[in-house]
């Protein structure tokens, strides 16, 4: 009796472990996230585990991560010539979408050998966290012609741009180290955390954005400062920075395309940025005109909700194309 309990106990173990080892490779293929840990540069805030294969579940996107950490098809050493140098969130990352269609790439074959572009862009890094870590990502780089900052959204919290501005804004954490890197490693595991355990830091979730209602006042404030950080940062490093609004444009009940930027917002943004020697640049016209005159959504993807979530190809290839049309225009 003892030994068919013994019997059954180690088959169903086995049987486990074979199930558990089978999603695990299914998952390699569905969902495969490098393992990030902070950023001994400071150029950002984390850089991705080097080398490493990755997958999403939004969209279809794959490739591989450099030597540097980040998602580059080339890799880098130090000193590497660099003309336009990509910063943002994961947007500008492009997990979602083929490493070839990411920004950082489409610009590159855009410029056909002219200029070189090397991405940063990093999952988490909105605007605010980018403001925070130029400086630093500029010394560390050293592009000599453009830094480029992508924004998805305008209205950003009033205390969180002072905390940017202050140098005050908490880090990102890495949860890494030892059993928890290992872990991490293993896709399953990985997509169980990230889907039903992981929680959202309430300064990364104000940093990225917020619904909450401002002042005028209070928002231009803070922005004014923010700005004129950049502006002398960017002035100090010989380079020109600018700050590119790709926003999610969607049909409204009425049928009207629109963005969710606040009323004013962009008029605030473009005035500033021109009084501390900065770039705005708008897509709100370029994104709206894919949907009405292309019929094609700058943002979600066939196994998403159409028009929400990252940006897609077609989206990072407007982003690409304005941007270059841009620098072309400020070169004469």
């Amino acid at each position: 009796m003892k030994k068919h309990v013994f019997n059954w106990i180690g088959k169903a173990i086995l049987a486990g472990l074979a199930a558990f080892a089978l999603l695990c490779v299914a998952c390699a293929f569905y969902f495969n996230t490098p393992v990030h840990y902070t950023n001994p540069d400071g150029a950002t805030e984390y850089k991705y585990e080097s080398g490493r294969f990755y997958r999403g579940t939004e969209g279809f996107g794959y490739g591989r991560i450099n030597n540097d950490g980040f998602n580059n098809a080339r890799d880098y050493s130090p000193g590497d010539k660099i003309d336009v140098l990509l910063m943002g969130s994961s947007h500008t990352e492009g997990f979602c979408v083929p490493q070839r269609n990411t920004a950082g790439e489409v610009l590159g074959r855009l410029f056909d050998g002219e200029k070189s572009v090397y991405s940063i862009g990093m999952a988490g890094h909105t605007f605010l966290y980018c403001a925070k870590r130029l400086d630093r990502a500029l010394e560390v780089y050293k592009p000599t012609g453009y830094a480029v900052i992508e924004l998805a959204t305008l209205s950003y919290d009033p205390a969180a741009m002072n905390a940017a501005t202050d140098g005050t804004l908490p880090d990102i954490p890495s949860h890494t180290g030892g059993l928890l890197t290992a872990l991490q490693k293993i896709p399953f595991l990985r997509l169980l955390y990230t889907k039903y355990f992981k929680g959202t830091n309430e300064a990364v979730a104000a940093a990225a954005g917020t619904a909450e209602p401002v002042t005028a006042e209070a928002y231009e404030a803070a922005l004014a400062r923010l700005l004129k950080k950049l502006g002398e940062v960017s002035k100090a490093h010989n380079i020109e920075t600018i700050l590119v609004y790709t926003p999610t444009v969607l049909p409204d009940t009425a049928g009207t395309i629109s963005s969710d930027a606040r009323p004013g917002e962009r008029e605030t943004f473009s005035r500033l940025c021109a009084e501390n020697g900065l770039v705005f640049l708008d897509l709100t016209e370029q994104n709206t005109a894919s949907v009405t005159e292309d019929g094609r959504l700058p943002f979600g993807f066939a196994n998403t909700a159409p028009g929400q979530g990252h940006i897609n190809s077609t989206g990072l290839r407007i982003y690409a194309e304005a941007l270059r049309a841009l620098i072309e225009e400020e070169e004469g």
